[in-house]
Formats: C-alpha cells, structure tokens, sequence
C-alpha cells in the first residue's frame, strides 16, 4: 500500500521516522510531506520527503505570526488543549488560529502531491490537520500520530468546529471530516492525560537525527554523568547559556553540554563541563545519569526511554515546556524548574543535585521506562495502519475503534 506521512515541521519530523521506516520495511511505499525548513531532516534519515508550503509561512507559525489566511475561530472544543495549561480563552483562541492557519498554508501544496500520487492511508502529524485534507481529497482513511503533548486539533461535532476549519475542505470541494481519527499514541500511561479521541498504544523509539558515538564516551566515568541539551531544532539556552555553565559548574558530575563550541563563543569552560558538539541525544543518554533539557517532549521521552530522571528548565511558566515539567515532576521522575522556582542563585544546582542523589526520582524514571518497554512495538501499529486500509470500505473512511483503541 501507498502512505502519506505528514511531518510539517523541523522538530516532529522525529516523531514520524520509526514508524514511516517500519511502515517501509513492511513492504509498503512512503513518502513524507514537510516543510521547506523539514524536508532535509527528513531526507537525512533515508526517506523520500515531499516538499509542502513556503518556507516563510513556516517562519511565521514558528513566532505566533502566522498571516489571516484562516481567521481567529469563534470557538473550539472546550477541552482543547488536553492537560492542566492554564490558558485563557483568547490565547486558546489564538493558538487555534495557528494551527489552522498552518494547515490552510500546507494544503494546496499536500492535496495536490496526494491526488497525483493516490496514497492508500494518510498518517498525520495532529498538530497538522492538513492531513485530514489531503485524506478527503482521495477519499482514504486518516490516522493520526502523537507526540505526548496535548495541542493536536480534534472537532467531535459541527457546533464546535471553526468556520476556517470547514473553509479548508469547502475551497477543494470537499465534505469535512468531522469525528475522531484514531491517534496512535507514544505517551505512557504515567504521563498520558484524559482524552476524548480515541487513541491505539505505541512504544517510543527515540531518534534523533544521525550522527557518531564519540570514543569518549565509550568509557567509564568516575562521577554521574548528566547531559543538557536545548532540543535539536530550538535555541532554548543560547541566551541562558552563561549562566547554566555556571550552575552546572557547582554540581560534583561530569556534565556533557549538547552544544557546538562556536554556541559557548570561546568561553573558558569549568573543568566538570565538556561540550560534546552533534551527537545524538539517545547516544549520549545511553552513558548518562541525568537530563536537563527545556522541556521538549522529544528530549524529555528519550530521557525517558533510558529511564534517567530529568530537571526540566522551561522558558515560560504556561507554555507546553512548562507542561512537559509539569508531568514530569507530578510522576515522580524529575523536578519542574519553572522560572518562578529559578530565582534564587543556585536553584538549578540544587535541583541537579536532588535528581542525581535521591533514589525516588531514578526509580520512578525507571518505572516509566519499563512502562515505555511494555506498550506495543512499532510493528503492530503497523499491522493497525494495514488494518484501516484493509477494512475501509470504498466511499466509507469513518474513524472506526479497532483493537488496541483507548
């Protein structure tokens, strides 16, 4: 069978690429659709990309500014976004915009490829309801994929639906999709929140990008190792970079900063830090103790994936970094340094310190890891997709809950 994967941006590219891979050595042709800015990442990790939208309209939906092709919806469905983020109704109102207003970006651009190349199954992104028009386009099944953060769109009924929404489908003649696709899902159960979509079980295989295992690293170390990083595709720390070294010079590990040396500009570094330039993350947490990161999922699952507690340094204090820290912390497996905690001089030393010297934090990880180890292997969400396709019948691609569905 033929399945389109839509990725969108730089930083879920990630999230596509064991299950497009899996798909593809199950005997199956893949292409992935991203944009301009993601089609490299998604070349780089030996798939076919599919080039979708203006590089600008993604710089504009990187900052919040993306322009009014889809106007501010009226409404959306009262428990979007799913978890504790405490948002008022004009930022939700706000940040629908955007998702919409990315999805009417990549349309054009996706509808077109899907109708020439006639995929099967389209597996989307959730933050990327172009993938829904691309589904109707050819009439095909769509199953959406998570990334263990709660702001992928989802409209159960009409009276909740956005008018600009509606006007994506409307404008290639389509009948929207309204209802729930499955969403095959990574996230633990110690971390998942409550949804109304349903939702199949899928084990997290961390990738982050190519790269080598330095020798270095191959050897032992006579203190814990804790590795920093800022996420693979953001600047998190590059302004908070001086003042990180110095904290982390107080703390009694070797501290692995997942920078490249022209990010330090040349700083004399404290002899406990090394800055280890391109490696991928998964390489360096397989020799580490600890993770302090900036709250991305991505990061904070692979962490995750080796059952390493983590300090999770968010930038804002309601943003979805700062939700990540949230989960992390309410299970047990880290500490959520929110700004207002990292006022004090030495905070994040302190939290390092706790993390690495407290058994609860490391058993808890532990735990979550073996709960990461448990759900269902890639391969069987594969069997899933091939069962949506084998089930769907012509001119009938309503979301159906098939075996495995939360």
């Amino acid at each position: 069978m033929r399945v389109l994967f839509v990725a969108h941006g730089a930083s879920h590219v990630p999230w596509a690429v064991p299950l497009a891979w899996a798909t593809q050595l199950a005997g199956h042709e893949v292409r992935v659709a991203a944009r301009p800015q993601a089609a490299d990442r998604v070349a780089s990790a030996g798939l076919i990309a599919v080039r979708i939208g203006s590089r600008d309209a993604g710089d504009a939906f990187a900052k919040g500014r993306l322009p009014g092709s889809a106007a501010r919806p009226r409404r959306l469905p009262a428990d979007w976004p799913m978890g504790p983020l405490p948002w008022s109704e004009e930022r939700r109102l706000n940040w629908g915009a955007q998702l919409i207003g990315l999805g009417d970006s990549l349309a054009d651009d996706l509808v077109e490829f899907a109708r020439a190349w006639q995929p099967e199954l389209v597996v989307y992104d959730i933050g990327a309801v172009c993938g829904l028009v691309a589904a109707a386009a050819v009439g095909v099944p769509a199953v959406g994929y998570g990334w263990c953060q709660p702001i992928g769109a989802y409209f159960l009924d009409r009276d909740e639906v956005p008018p600009a929404y509606l006007r994506m489908f409307e404008r290639f003649g389509l009948e929207p999709r309204l209802g729930t696709d499955v969403w095959l899902d990574p996230c633990p159960p110690a971390l998942r929140r409550p949804s109304r979509v349903p939702r199949v079980p899928m084990r997290h295989i961390p990738y982050n990008g190519p790269g080598t295992a330095p020798e270095w690293l191959w050897g032992p170390s006579d203190r814990p190792r804790v590795c920093v990083t800022g996420g693979i595709t953001t600047t998190n720390f590059n302004d908070r970079l001086p003042q990180l070294i110095d904290e982390l010079s107080q703390v009694d590990a070797s501290v692995l900063l997942a920078v490249n040396d022209a990010e330090v500009d040349g700083r004399t570094l404290p002899s406990n830090i090394r800055v280890t330039g391109w490696v991928p993350l998964r390489a360096l947490l397989d020799r580490g103790d600890a993770l302090v990161h900036h709250g991305g999922a991505g990061s904070g699952l692979t962490g995750l994936a080796q059952g390493l507690p983590q300090v999770v340094v968010p930038q804002g204090d309601d943003d979805t970094q700062w939700l990540w820290g949230h989960l992390i912390e309410t299970a047990g497996a880290g500490i959520n340094l929110a700004p207002d905690r990292r006022r004090e001089p030495g905070a994040l030393a302190a939290a390092v310190t706790r993390v690495l010297g407290e058994r609860e934090h490391r058993d808890r990880a532990r735990e979550i890891r073996a709960e990461i180890d448990a759900m269902p292997p890639v391969s069987e969400a594969v069997r899933y997709l091939e069962r949506r396709v084998e089930e769907a019948r012509p001119g009938d691609v309503r979301p159906r809950t098939l075996r495995g569905a939360a």
